[in-house]
């Protein structure tokens, strides 16, 4: 009962949190800033801290479907486990396991804007010594690009792990890019 409570806090300082990011983002002064226009590549790689692979991964994702204020991207990531032991007390990672994240994702906003909310769901599965283990994931973030194609990410990445759920928190950053072009 204790950790329920404890995890119900920890749960509604987290979406607060994001919510909090999500209204400064938006309520940004449009005067100041020049016109954006969105870049054309379809593709993003990026290197992400903490998220869905728990402390690191590299990430491939394709944007599946892009029209006005709608979008949806499909993502893969790679990871090995460098040594066993909690990361930041709170997660166990399992030294040279493989862990890769999969994830299909929502971007909300305009496309005259940087800034997209995005929300997704996933699993990332962990692989060492012959097992496998498949960690339902999720996603609740902001996702910026920049005309310049570099890519920032930032959200909140729960996961259930073992039956217990886990507050966590990702930072991603990449470049965006077209093949063929």
């Amino acid at each position: 009962m204790r950790r329920l409570i404890h995890m119900q806090i920890f749960t509604i300082k987290g979406i607060l949190f994001c919510m909090i990011l999500i209204f400064v983002s938006f309520n940004k002064s449009n005067a100041q800033e020049p016109s954006y226009r969105e870049p054309t590549g379809t593709n993003n790689w990026y290197v992400e801290l903490g998220g869905a692979a728990f402390v690191y991964s590299l990430n491939y994702e394709k944007v599946l479907y892009k029209k006005n204020s709608f979008g949806w991207t499909g993502r893969v990531g790679f990871a090995v486990g460098y040594k066993s032991g909690y990361f930041l007390n709170q997660v166990w990672i399992d030294g040279g396991a493989v862990y890769a994240p999969f994830s299909s994702s929502v971007l909300l906003g305009s496309r005259k804007r940087k800034e997209k909310i995005e929300l997704g769901l996933g699993f990332t599965l962990v692989a060492q010594n012959g097992s496998q283990e498949t960690v339902p994931t999720a996603v609740i973030g902001i996702k910026v690009i920049e005309t310049n194609k570099i890519c920032f990410r930032i959200g909140y990445t729960p996961f259930i792990r073992d039956g217990d759920y886990y507050n966590w928190f990702g930072v991603s950053i990449g470049r965006n890019f077209s093949i063929g072009k």
